[in-house]
C-alpha cells in the first residue's frame, strides 16, 4: 500500500528540492517511468533541513546582524535585553540561522505549484467524501428530539429507560467509602 501511495504521489506531483548542490539532479518524474525506478528514487532522502544551515557557501548571501538591529528587534517584540555578551552572541547567530533558513525557502522554484490552502487531501475525491449534506447528518439528526413550547432541541439518551433503571438499581454508592454506618458513611473530620 505504501508502495502504490508514493507511486501515486510520485505521478501526480513534481518534486521541489530546497538544496542548491542537489537542485541541479531533481528532475520532474514522467509517469513513463517504472515503479522499480520510483520506489529506487524514494530509498533515500534528497535533502535535509541541516543542508539549510551549512554555513560555508551561504554566509556572504546573509546579511550581518548588529547589536544594534538585535536590541532594536528586541524592544519591538518586547522580549528582555540579552544580560551577557555570550547570551548576546548566541541570540545573533541563531537569529541569522534563521535568516539563512528562510532564505533558502525563498529560492525554492515554485512555478507551476498551486498555492497550499489548507494541509488537507484536496483531490476531489476527497472534498466528496468531506462534504457535508443533510444525508450524511441524518444519523445525528435521530438522535436528537424537539422538546417545550419553543421547540428546544436535545439529545436523546441513547440508554434505554429499562437497562437504566437496572444500573441505577445495581449502583451501590456507599460500595467505595471506607467507613459506614447503616445507609450512611463517616466522615472523619480533623477534631476527632
Amino acid at each position: 500500500m505504501a508502495q502504490s501511495y508514493w507511486v501515486k504521489a510520485a505521478r501526480t506531483r513534481q518534486l521541489i528540492s530546497f538544496s542548491p548542490a542537489i537542485r541541479s539532479g531533481v528532475r520532474p518524474l514522467s509517469t513513463a517511468e517504472s515503479p522499480d525506478a520510483l520506489e529506487e528514487m524514494f530509498a533515500k532522502p534528497y535533502w535535509s533541513v541541516k543542508s539549510l544551515f551549512k554555513s560555508d557557501e551561504s554566509s556572504a548571501s546573509t546579511p550581518a546582524i548588529t547589536q544594534k538591529q538585535l536590541h532594536h528587534l528586541l524592544r519591538l517584540s518586547a522580549l528582555p535585553l540579552p544580560t551577557s555578551e555570550a547570551q548576546e552572541a548566541k541570540m545573533i547567530k541563531d537569529l541569522q540561522s534563521q535568516l539563512k533558513f528562510v532564505q533558502a525557502i525563498q529560492q525554492v522554484d515554485t512555478e507551476g505549484v498551486e498555492p497550499l490552502q489548507s494541509i488537507r487531501d484536496e483531490t476531489k475525491e476527497a472534498e466528496k467524501e468531506n462534504e457535508i449534506t443533510v444525508k450524511s447528518l441524518q444519523g445525528e439528526f435521530d438522535k436528537e428530539k424537539v422538546v417545550g413550547k419553543r421547540g428546544r432541541i436535545r439529545r436523546r439518551n441513547e440508554v434505554p429507560a429499562a437497562a437504566r433503571d437496572k444500573r441505577m438499581k445495581d449502583w451501590d454508592p456507599l460500595a467505595q467509602a471506607p467507613k459506614k454506618i447503616g445507609r450512611f458513611f463517616v466522615v472523619d473530620t480533623a477534631k476527632d
